[in-house]
């Protein structure tokens, strides 16, 4: 009798604590439910960043395969297109960009040049990998047509040298 009666102890206990759980379950459910709502939000987020540099790192990969690494020398690039001292090109000091890679700034200033040649020059920068890409210019032209003064902002990305 006296065994009968733990057993059932036993058992009420068992059942009391399986109430509780089954409980703390159903009353902790709508807060699940919540945090995987808010962590989908978040995976969403992180997926939609993880595309954000594909194309910066396709071009990067593209370059290393080309063994493309220093863009072209653009004083080389002025003398052959607007001729001997006609530009003044002061290259600006590298910043990181990543895996390696610098961001490379240049300054042209040019005076008294032709707006056809100045376009053949630019498109001789962008000609090889890595290219050079114009980011700010500034035009003040002059009293004959077709000709005048500028100054140029050049970018372009370079392996850092070791």
């Amino acid at each position: 009798m006296k065994g009968e009666r733990i057993w059932k102890t036993a058992a009420l206990a068992l059942a009391g604590v399986a109430v509780a759980v089954s409980l703390n379950t159903v009353l902790a459910s709508p807060r699940q439910k919540e945090i995987l709502a808010r962590k989908e939000a978040d995976l969403e987020q992180v997926r939609a960043q993880a595309g954000r540099w594909a194309r910066e790192d396709a071009l990067r990969n593209r370059l290393d395969s080309q063994q493309a690494w220093q863009p072209a020398d653009l004083d080389e690039l002025a003398t052959r297109g607007l001729g001997a001292n006609a530009a003044k090109i002061t290259l600006r000091p590298a910043t990181a960009a990543a895996d390696g890679w610098q961001r490379r700034e240049a300054s042209v200033e040019l005076r008294d040049v032709s707006y056809a040649e100045v376009a053949l020059f630019l498109a001789a920068a962008a000609e090889t990998p890595p290219v050079w890409r114009l980011r700010e210019i500034e035009i003040k032209p002059s009293a004959e047509a077709g000709r005048g003064a500028m100054a140029l902002t050049l970018e372009a990305l370079e392996k850092k040298r070791p």
